[in-house]
C-alpha cells in the first residue's frame, strides 16, 4: 500500500489484514497512523524504495500518489486506488455509507458509536481502537474527492450536503454532482438525505428510497448547529434500520441482533458521543483556550467561528489558517474573507499543497490581498509553522480563544499547544 500512513489508507490496511491478506506499506514520513499500523502487526517502510515490492501480488495507492509515480509506472502487478478497494470488500457486509462535502467523518463516527458496529473513519475517535474495525455491519465514509463515491453499493446511503469542492478532480459542479447521482442510484435500500440542503433535495426528491431529515434540537455532547444536523442524520439512520423492508431475512436477522436500537438506547448513546480528533478539539485550556479544527472550506470555517462565539464567548477570537490546495483556494477565493468574520486577528500560512503544484491566483498571498478594509490590517502572513507559532504566543492574552484552522500539517501547532 503506497501512502499507507494516510488515515483512509491506514483503515483499509487493517480491514484487509483482518480479511486474511498479508499487508505491507510505505509512506514518506512517520505519523500517528504508521505507529498504529505497526502495533497491529502491519510492516511500514518510510520512504519509497522499490525493493520492498518483491513478493507483492497487488498494489493499492492513495489518491495523493499520481499516475506517473515510479512505483505505479514500473508495477508488474495490478494497481488499484483506495476508493476502488474499500467498496469492493464491503460487498458482503451490510453497509451504511456516509457522503457529503461537510460532516462525513463526524456523522460516520456518531453512527458507529450508537450502533457499536464495524467502521472505517477518516478521523480518530477517543475510545475507538484506531480508525477501522471489521464487522458484519459496517459504517464508512464514501469519498467524493476523487469520484470514487460512485463505486459504493451501500444498503443505506447518507447525504449530509452537496457543496462544490475538490476542484483538483471535478472540473465543474455538474461533474461533482454526477458522482453523487451514481451513488444514489447504486443504493439498495434507503437514502437518508438532508432536507435543508438544496442540492441534496434536488437529487433525492421523488426517489422512493429517499428519506429526508431536518434540523431538530437533540441532546448531544458536541457543540454547534452543524453537529446537531450531523446527529439528526445519525438518528434517522438508526431509525431507518428498524423500518427496512422485510424481504431479506439474512439482513433482518443480522440487524435484529446487532443493529436495531430502541429510542432510549439511541438517546443514551447520543448524550455521550465523543468528538472526532481535530473537530473543535480543545488542545489547551488555561488563561486562554486553544482549539484545533480540521475546517478548510469556507462553509466549515464559518460554522467553526460561529460555534466558538456562541459557546465560549471569548474576549478576543483569534485564528491561524493554512489553506488546503491551490485549486480550492483559487476557486473559492471570494468565499474565504467573509467566512473569517468574527475574528479579531488572523495569521496565514502558505498553502498546504497536498501534492499539487503552485497555481497562480491560489496562494496565501493572493488570499491575503482579497481581504478588504480594516480587517486586512489585522492579518499577518508567515512562511513557517515555527515563526507563526512564535508570533502567536507573544500575542495571546487572558480570555483569548485561538483557533488552529486547516487540514494540513498545521496540526503541528496543536501538538505544540498541548505541550
Amino acid at each position: 500500500m503506497i501512502g499507507i500512513g494516510g488515515i483512509g489508507m491506514a483503515g483499509l490496511a487493517l480491514l484487509l489484514k483482518e480479511r486474511g491478506h498479508r499487508v505491507t506499506g510505505c509512506d514518506e514520513q512517520e505519523n500517528r497512523q504508521t505507529a498504529w499500523l505497526r502495533e497491529k502487526g502491519i510492516p511500514v517502510l518510510i520512504g519509497h524504495d522499490q525493493s520492498h515490492l518483491t513478493d507483492v501480488g497487488w498494489i493499492i495507492r492513495t489518491t495523493a500518489v499520481p499516475d506517473d509515480h515510479p512505483e505505479v509506472v514500473n508495477a508488474k502487478v495490478p494497481v488499484s486506488r483506495r476508493g476502488e478497494v474499500l467498496p469492493a470488500i464491503l460487498r458482503d457486509r451490510f453497509t451504511i455509507a456516509v457522503s457529503g462535502t461537510h460532516g462525513k467523518t463526524t456523522t460516520t463516527s456518531m453512527i458507529a458509536q450508537i450502533l457499536g458496529c464495524g467502521y472505517c473513519i477518516g478521523g480518530e475517535v477517543p475510545g475507538f481502537d484506531g480508525v477501522a474495525k471489521d464487522g458484519e455491519i459496517m459504517v464508512v465514509e464514501a469519498d467524493e474527492s476523487d469520484g470514487t463515491i460512485a463505486n459504493y453499493h451501500p444498503d443505506i446511503a447518507v447525504i449530509t450536503n452537496i457543496e462544490y469542492d475538490h476542484m483538483e478532480h471535478h472540473a465543474n459542479v455538474e461533474a461533482f454532482e454526477a458522482c453523487f447521482k451514481t451513488f444514489i442510484a447504486n443504493t439498495k435500500q434507503k437514502i437518508v438525505y438532508c432536507a435543508e440542503d438544496p442540492a441534496a433535495v434536488r437529487l433525492c426528491t421523488g426517489n422512493p428510497k429517499a428519506v429526508p431529515y431536518r434540523f431538530a434540537p437533540l441532546k448531544v455532547s458536541l457543540p454547534g448547529r452543524h453537529n446537531q444536523m450531523n446527529a439528526c442524520a445519525a438518528l434517522e439512520v438508526c431509525r431507518s434500520l428498524r423500518s427496512l423492508p422485510r424481504n431479506n431475512e439474512a439482513s433482518l436477522a443480522l440487524l435484529g441482533s446487532k443493529g436495531w436500537k430502541t429510542e432510549a438506547e439511541i438517546a443514551q448513546a447520543m448524550a455521550s458521543l465523543k468528538p472526532v480528533r481535530r473537530r473543535f478539539e480543545r488542545v489547551f485550556e488555561g488563561d486562554y483556550t486553544i482549539i484545533s479544527d480540521y475546517a478548510h472550506h469556507p462553509t466549515e470555517i464559518r460554522a467553526l467561528i460561529q460555534t466558538t462565539l456562541e459557546t465560549l464567548k471569548p474576549k478576543r477570537l483569534l485564528g491561524v489558517f493554512q489553506p488546503h490546495r491551490y485549486t480550492r483556494t483559487k476557486a473559492l477565493m471570494d468565499d474565504f474573507p467573509p467566512a473569517f468574520q468574527g475574528l479579531e486577528k488572523l495569521w496565514l500560512l502558505p498553502v498546504y499543497a497536498a501534492s499539487e503544484k503552485p497555481l497562480a491566483g491560489g496562494t496565501s498571498e493572493d488570499l491575503m490581498n482579497r481581504f478588504a478594509g480594516d480587517f486586512k490590517n489585522r492579518i499577518k502572513i508567515f512562511q513557517t509553522l515555527e515563526k507563526v507559532w512564535q508570533d502567536i504566543r507573544s500575542e495571546l492574552r487572558e480570555g483569548d480563544v485561538l483557533l488552529i484552522i486547516g487540514a494540513g500539517d498545521i496540526e503541528q501547532l496543536a501538538e505544540w499547544a498541548r505541550r
